[in-house]
């Protein structure tokens, strides 16, 4: 006989008494204390936004970091440097964040969505090369979940074909792919420090690159406003640049949280593994699909269900799971850009009441934006339960989560 569900009036796995851990309160480490006193103490002279830029490079394998206000800044920033513009096209995925987006449409240039691996909803070299065209100027490429994209095709395909590659790496500081940091591989890596990613500042993020030329770009845009010292007179604007600034406090939070992160990335690695272990035999669960030398740091937790198995849907099924103790977990149907993002559709909700820059003078060709375009994202999206995990959570938290899924999973799963 099949338990009775807490949302039905049974007992719940994890009770309010006895609640699994939440991202938040963010645990702080003790050397964000000494670092800000720093700060403070110096009047804001202090050097740390620059030792935490040396240690966010150094921590990457890079050259250069220049930390900015959040991760659309830092993604917009570096479209601005690679100098793209009206007229240009840049390659991403369909399943993202409105970061990914919005700096794309900033420049005035327009997004082309790659469709992604249904295995796992990153984007990939094959499905990239489908919608390359003579305008494809650049790709920003998120590592979606966590989890890194399988990046050497990418890189050979870039190389072919000339085009910039921008690392939206905010949910993946210090992961790697076959010894490679991630954000180090393409012309410039994106950072986020959001209240909920992986090393928190409560916003703020960073721009990571190899070449000097860029990051002096970068730092022109989005730091000196586009501006430039000139002798005997002072500051002049010789390009458009924004207000991206980080600012020393952030900074000293995120120098502390930068010493401790590869410990909890390793945690959080472990825990996933234990986790995927214990659910992938359920009936109608699909496995998320980690290739080869591909690290997964679990920012999100996802779990894709073959719908056939079971006699209800997602969201009934999320419901009964969140009332089970897994707080959080939830259909994300607004991940998926195409649907989500309806200006795309409507194009009169960018640049005042013009439909720029879709039908700009500039433009080499008309982009028609539909759900349709992408078939293996809008079917992922439409199968997919996630939530947000934590290096919180001890194995016997590992445990009970995987005991909620096998319950509920079990209570709603047809007599095949």
């Amino acid at each position: 006989m099949k338990e009775k569900l807490a949302i039905n009036g049974g007992k719940s796995v994890r009770g309010e008494n006895n609640p699994l851990p939440e991202i938040f309160p963010r645990e702080i480490p003790d050397n964000a204390y000494k670092y800000v006193k720093e700060v403070l103490d110096s009047g804001f002279t202090s050097k740390v936004q620059e030792k935490f830029e040396l240690a966010f490079a150094k921590a990457c394998n890079t050259k250069y970091a220049i930390a900015v206000a959040n991760c659309t800044a830092a993604v917009h920033s570096a479209l601005a440097a690679l100098d793209i513009g009206p007229g240009d096209e840049v390659v991403t995925s369909p399943i993202t964040d409105y970061g990914s987006i919005a700096g794309i449409l900033a420049q005035n240039a327009l997004p082309v969505f790659a469709d992604v691996d249904l295995r796992n909803g990153n984007i990939t070299a094959e499905n990239i090369k489908k919608v390359i065209t003579p305008y494809t100027k650049a790709i920003v490429l998120p590592h979606w979940w966590g989890l890194m994209c399988d990046m050497e095709p990418i890189l050979k395909l870039t190389k072919q074909k000339s085009i910039a590659l921008i690392e939206d790496s905010c949910l993946t500081p210090l992961a790697t792919y076959k010894g490679r940091m991630s954000g180090s591989m393409g012309d410039i890596g994106c950072f986020s420090f959001e209240g909920i990613k992986h090393l928190c500042t409560e916003h703020g993020g960073m721009v990571i690159t190899n070449s000097k030329k860029l990051a002096d770009k970068v730092r022109k845009f989005a730091i000196k406003r586009g501006s430039e010292e000139k002798q005997n007179y002072g500051r002049v604007h010789t390009s458009f640049g924004l207000n991206y600034r980080f600012n020393s406090l952030s900074s000293a939070v995120g120098l502390a949280q930068l010493e401790v992160l590869s410990h909890q990335n390793e945690h959080r690695r472990k825990l996933g593994a234990i986790l995927n272990q214990k659910i992938k035999n359920i009936p109608g669960v699909i496995p998320l699909y980690i290739p080869e030398g591909c690290d997964h740091i679990y920012w999100l937790y996802a779990i894709f269900l073959d719908l056939s198995y079971f006699k209800t849907d997602l969201w009934t099924i999320s419901k009964a799971m969140n009332a089970e103790g897994l707080k959080g977990i939830s259909p994300a149907p607004y991940y998926f850009v195409p649907d989500s993002h309806t200006y795309l559709k409507d194009r009169f909700h960018l640049y005042g009441n013009t439909d720029c820059p879709f039908n700009c003078h500039l433009g080499k060709r008309k982009i028609k934006y539909s759900v349709q375009n992408t078939p293996n994202a809008k079917k992922l999206i439409g199968k997919t339960l996630r939530w947000i995990f934590t290096d919180k959570y001890t194995k016997k938290d590992i445990d009970d989560i995987a005991l909620i899924l096998h319950k509920v999973l079990g209570y709603y799963l047809r007599n095949h």
